[in-house]
C-alpha cells in the first residue's frame, strides 16, 4: 500500500513538471508571436531588399539560417519572392538608421505568398533609397559585429585594386589602382574588440572568392618587415547563406587584409582590430 502511495506521489509529481513545462512553452511561444514582425519582403537592384512594415517601418535583417517558405519547408534568402508576406521573429532591437537594420533576427517564416505587384506601393520608398551603382567604381566592404552593447557596422580601407566593368555602350574597360600595403596604410580602419568576436563581412556586390590574412599590429608601419614580404596567417573564412562571408573569432591586435575576387577582378580591403 506504502510503495503504491509513493508511485502515486512519483506520478503526480512528474504530471505537474510535465504541465509547467507545457505552461512555459506556451508562454514562451506566446511572447515570440507577440514579438515578431510582419513584412513585405521587397527585392530591388542587384543584391538589395527592404522589408516594409506597417508597424516597423521599412528596415533590412541579418538574414538567419531559419528560414522557412509557407509549407514550412526550409529555404534560403534567394527563393524568396518580390511580394512575399513574412514573419520575422528576433530579440526586437532595431539599429536607429534609415531604413532600419534588425540584426538581431532568429527566424523568417513565409506567412502568405503575396504578389510582386503588391510591393508597388512602396515605389516611391525605393527610388529614394536606391541609386544605381556606377559600374566603374569597385565595391566596398563593411564589418559588422556585436558588443556586450550594441551591434556594430564599420568601415574598411580599400587599397589597390583591378576592376572591370562595361561602360554604357557595352564596352570592356578595365581600371588597375596601386596602393600601399595594408601594413604602410596611414588611414587604416580600426576596429575596437575586446573578445575573440565573429566578424561578418558584407560586400555591396557578392564576390565569388573570398580570403583573409592576417598580420600583428606591432609590425605596423614596420618598413623593413613589410620589405621582407611577409606571408603572414591565413585566417578561415565562411561563405553564409545571405551572401555574406563571416571570420569566426577574430582577436585583437592584428591587421587583417580580405582579397575579394568578381570573375578576373580583385579589390583589397583592410583593417586593425584594437
Amino acid at each position: 500500500m506504502k510503495k503504491k502511495h509513493i508511485i502515486l506521489i512519483l506520478v503526480s509529481a512528474v504530471i505537474l513538471i510535465l504541465i509547467a513545462l507545457a505552461v512555459l512553452f506556451a508562454v514562451r511561444k506566446n511572447k515570440e508571436e507577440k514579438a515578431a514582425i510582419q513584412a513585405m519582403y521587397i527585392p530591388y537592384g542587384e543584391d538589395s531588399y527592404i522589408m516594409a512594415s506597417d508597424e516597423s517601418g521599412v528596415f533590412t535583417v541579418h538574414f538567419p539560417e531559419d528560414i522557412y517558405d509557407i509549407s514550412g519547408k526550409k529555404i534560403t534568402q534567394d527563393q524568396l519572392v518580390k511580394g512575399n508576406i513574412l514573419k520575422i521573429y528576433g530579440n526586437g532591437i532595431m539599429l536607429e538608421s534609415y531604413p532600419g537594420q534588425y540584426p538581431g533576427v532568429t527566424k523568417i517564416k513565409v506567412v502568405e505568398q503575396g504578389s510582386p505587384s503588391d510591393a508597388d506601393r512602396y515605389q516611391d520608398i525605393i527610388d529614394m533609397i536606391y541609386q544605381e551603382p556606377d559600374p566603374a567604381e569597385p565595391p566596398s566592404l563593411d564589418v559588422n559585429y556585436r558588443t556586450d552593447l550594441a551591434v556594430v557596422t564599420a568601415m574598411t580601407t580599400r587599397g589597390g585594386f583591378r576592376w572591370e566593368y562595361q561602360d554604357k555602350d557595352g564596352a570592356a574597360q578595365s581600371v588597375v589602382a596601386d596602393a600601399p600595403s595594408m601594413l604602410a596604410n596611414s588611414d587604416l580602419a580600426d576596429i575596437s574588440l575586446t573578445d575573440p568576436t565573429d566578424l561578418t563581412l558584407l560586400f555591396t556586390k557578392k564576390p565569388d572568392e573570398v580570403t583573409v590574412i592576417r598580420y600583428t599590429s606591432d609590425h605596423y608601419k614596420d618598413q623593413a618587415y613589410i620589405e621582407s614580404n611577409p606571408q603572414g596567417e591565413h585566417v578561415e573564412v565562411s561563405a553564409v547563406e545571405d551572401g555574406s562571408y563571416l571570420i569566426s573569432q577574430a582577436e585583437a591586435g592584428y591587421i587583417y587584409v580580405v582579397r575579394a575576387v568578381w570573375g578576373s577582378s580583385e579589390v583589397e580591403f583592410g583593417f586593425m582590430t584594437k
